[in-house]
């Protein structure tokens, strides 16, 4: 029981976290101190001080309030991307795992194709075909990110679909929507969640690594990976330019991959302790 509340209790502490960043991403553009896109030719590369917290930019824009508004395009981008790539990749492996024959021989070609390149030279390239641009960054990672969730959904459906609860649906006459809305998903929606806890944390980082090549968000809106960009030039006269949303970008995937690690410890103890 003390192992059970200990992890209960971190798990709560990191969802409260992962809910701020939430609420960042929301309002982080309503609560921020200075408008963000405001341009000021007097404080242009300003340091840390009392009213500019991080400094300022090449164009006197409050770094805090630019990476307050920048939350919203990193963080719900991410969600979109790991929510998509859940839904695509998990309809694909339970069609493969479940009906089998040529349904899944035309998946697994699928699969060999997208595997047989590097992901993250993958996603590079499909963003730079389709153009800089948010869009089309989560378009690029989402053509590389539901094969995690393909195999991983397919592989859980073929150790179950022989199963007895499964053929005494069948008898029951369920059609096989119904058996894998009622009976499928719910004995695989544990993994399906804890893997997509843990992939919020990388998707964080692939998004980052495209803004910061310049190929997400455009100017003059602002997303961390392409301050951290613009940043970097003026790294050794200007270094909080680059510096604070590279933190930003190190705070929210501590917090992303700590809550995915402590979803996945409080998931497989209760599997344990039921068990």
């Amino acid at each position: 029981m003390r192992q059970k509340k200990r992890l209960r209790l971190r798990l709560v502490l990191y969802v409260v976290l992962t809910a701020g960043l939430l609420f960042v991403a929301v309002f982080g553009e309503d609560i921020a101190p200075h408008d963000p896109y405001e341009t000021d030719f007097m404080a242009i590369d300003t340091p840390p001080n009392r009213e500019f917290w991080l400094g300022t930019d090449n164009l006197g824009r409050c770094m805090f309030s630019r990476i307050l508004a920048g939350a919203g395009s990193s963080l719900l981008a991410t969600a979109a991307i790991v929510l998509a790539t859940a839904l695509i990749g998990t309809a694909l492996g339970v069609a493969a795992g479940y009906w089998g024959g040529c349904v899944d021989a035309v998946i697994q070609k699928l699969l060999l194709i997208i595997q047989s390149f590097p992901g993250q030279v993958m996603s590079i390239a499909v963003a730079g075909v389709l153009g800089a641009g948010l869009r089309n960054a989560v378009l690029a990672l989402v053509s590389i990110g539901w094969v995690t969730y393909a195999r991983m959904s397919r592989s859980a459906v073929m150790k179950i679909r022989n199963a007895n609860f499964i053929r005494a649906a069948r008898l029951c006459g369920q059609s096989a929507p119904e058996i894998i809305l009622w009976h499928v998903l719910p004995n695989i929606r544990n993994i399906l969640l804890i893997t997509m806890m843990t992939a919020l944390s990388t998707t964080m980082l692939l998004l980052s690594g495209l803004s910061f090549l310049g190929l997400s968000s455009k100017p003059p809106y602002p997303e961390w990976g392409f301050m951290m960009n613009e940043g970097r030039k003026v790294l050794m006269t200007a270094p909080w330019q680059a510096l604070a949303p590279g933190l930003a970008i190190f705070v929210t995937v501590v917090i992303l991959n700590r809550l995915g690690d402590s979803a996945r410890d409080y998931l497989e103890f209760m599997r344990d302790y039921n068990g």
